[in-house]
């Protein structure tokens, strides 16, 4: 048996993942982004708008104004730890308990992530994206395939970009990377965790994806919700329903040059939904809160799963 802690949106508040965990006797824990990889340097590195953000979203916040300067801002930023504990975690002054498998979210620093990708390493933290997914095993011999990709999900331009798009504190997946990843999962059937930061349940095009690799949940944070929400599509939409939802695909028209990943997952959209009643019925959507307002523990035992979630409204 696996205790699997679900969380999102720590925001660099790592310390009370280790807290977490203590108190949930978790195995591991899989998060949903919005980390909080920052490091001594970040608050140089960031737009004004993700700077505001930090101070505005903390107990600082009617200390800037639209006046206030990127000097005076950096400063209250530094005196006030407000990127949060990574930089503790990245000099290994700090250790996370059980390891931590997480995506990263739209918030966070590109340089950061970058060095992560390229191999710096912090203990019992791993990555999830195109290049990195895991199988878990249990003591009984079971196991379960995790995957997933980090990043906001928005069809623009930067979509179609074969590199990694992350620009002052703001990143999105492209493509391309899906392209990369899915192309990976070829495992309808089998007991498997996909991970993102944003909502499949507010993206018509990365649900029709995954209808396809028929995940058993789809992990996600973002929405700053008050309780972990979940929900397949069939307990809110019918199919003809889905499908109408599902079936717009004229952003992907015109003269783009797309790479081969790219091309791989316009395929993948084209093509009937696979087996499309297991995935209706079957595939689990988890949108996870901030973590000061709530968590999900996932317990994988004989090869199934079972879900208990905790929140509060303030």
């Amino acid at each position: 048996m696996l205790r699997i802690l679900l969380v999102s949106d720590t925001h660099g508040k790592l310390d009370a993942l280790n807290i977490l965990a203590e108190q949930k006797k978790a195995d591991l824990i899989i998060h949903a982004g919005d980390f909080g990889f920052y490091d001594e340097k970040s608050v140089e590195r960031l737009s004004m708008r993700e700077l505001k953000l930090r101070i505005v979203h903390s107990p600082f916040a009617s200390q800037v104004s639209s006046l206030s300067s990127k000097k005076e801002m950096c400063e209250l930023i530094r005196k006030e730890g407000l990127l949060g504990d990574f930089p503790e975690y990245l000099k290994g002054n700090k250790q996370f308990t059980v390891p931590i498998y997480t995506v990263w979210g739209n918030h966070e620093d590109e340089t950061v992530i970058h060095e992560l990708r390229n191999g710096k390493k912090v203990s019992n933290l791993y990555l999830l994206d195109e290049e990195r997914q895991y199988t878990i095993p249990d003591m009984q011999g079971n196991a379960f395939f995790l995957y997933g990709l980090g990043g906001n999900f928005v069809l623009n331009d930067k979509a179609f970009e074969t590199s990694f798009q992350g620009v002052e504190g703001k990143i999105q997946a492209t493509f391309h990377q899906f392209g990369k990843l899915l192309q990976k999962v070829k495992q309808p059937g089998n007991p498997s965790l996909f991970v993102s930061h944003v909502s499949p349940g507010k993206e018509p095009v990365l649900a029709r994806l995954l209808s396809h690799s028929q995940p058993n949940f789809c992990i996600s944070g973002h929405m700053g919700l008050s309780y972990p929400c979940v929900w397949n599509q069939f307990a809110i939409r019918d199919g003809a329903d889905v499908e109408r939802w599902m079936s717009d695909l004229s952003f992907f028209s015109g003269n783009r040059r797309l790479s081969p990943e790219i091309q791989y997952v316009v395929k993948l959209l084209q093509k009937p939904m696979q087996n499309e009643n297991r995935w209706f019925y079957h595939t689990w959507n988890v949108n996870l809160p901030d973590i000061d307002d709530g968590h999900a523990l996932l317990i994988f035992q004989e090869n199934k799963f079972s879900l208990e979630t905790y929140g509060g409204q303030k």
